[in-house]
């Protein structure tokens, strides 16, 4: 029964990357000449935290977005294509359960064993992977965790600009839910 579970998240991983619509991170140039950022695996271990970061992140009212920049700035350390998967779905959905199933862990981004929601903004794990195509091409696989719509004293506007920078951000985007998604579902995100 677990090795289903595995070989079925290694073959979700494998077909987002497979389809997914890849970015270059930027090179700096100096003269002509491409320097690369290039880092050591010990480097990397470093740069890199094995756990949740947080890169966007609502402000002390709950209204807008506030970028965190020196989070974001890591994502410059990245040589080569990136490719982004992002969940986004009701509070409590099992948002932070699905992204912590695709990256193989089972313990990640936090989950919530109350009613509050745990995930305020939007997270990515702070390791990225990096995965090897048929082709021989390495792409780097990002995992953004996002908060979750309808949760109380959260406002549509709020949600809307969470699926807005989510959609922006993501090769793929997943919308997580309990149960069918209905009318409902599509309503709110419209």
């Amino acid at each position: 029964m677990k090795s289903n579970a595995i070989m079925n998240r290694f073959l979700i991983v494998f077909i987002l990357v497979v389809n997914c619509n890849t970015f270059d991170t930027k090179d700096n140039q100096i003269n002509g000449n491409v320097i690369r950022d290039e880092l050591t695996t010990k480097a990397f271990e470093s740069a890199f935290p094995e756990k949740p970061i947080q890169l966007v992140r609502p402000d002390v009212h709950h209204k807008r977005l506030v970028i965190v920049e020196e989070n974001v700035k890591l994502l410059h350390r990245l040589v080569g294509p990136v490719a982004t998967v992002a969940v986004v779905g009701k509070f409590h959905s099992g948002k932070s359960f699905l992204m912590n199933q695709l990256m193989g862990k089972s313990s990640g981004f936090g989950i919530g064993p109350d009613t509050r929601p745990k995930t305020m903004g939007i997270w990515m794990w702070g390791k990225p992977t990096q995965y090897t195509l048929d082709s021989g091409l390495k792409v780097w696989i990002i995992f953004l965790d996002t908060e979750g719509f309808a949760a109380n004293n959260v406002s549509e506007n709020y949600d809307a600009k969470i699926f807005a920078v989510s959609t922006l951000l993501s090769s793929h985007l997943l919308y997580n839910s309990v149960k069918i998604i209905d009318q409902s579902d599509i309503d709110y995100l419209e």
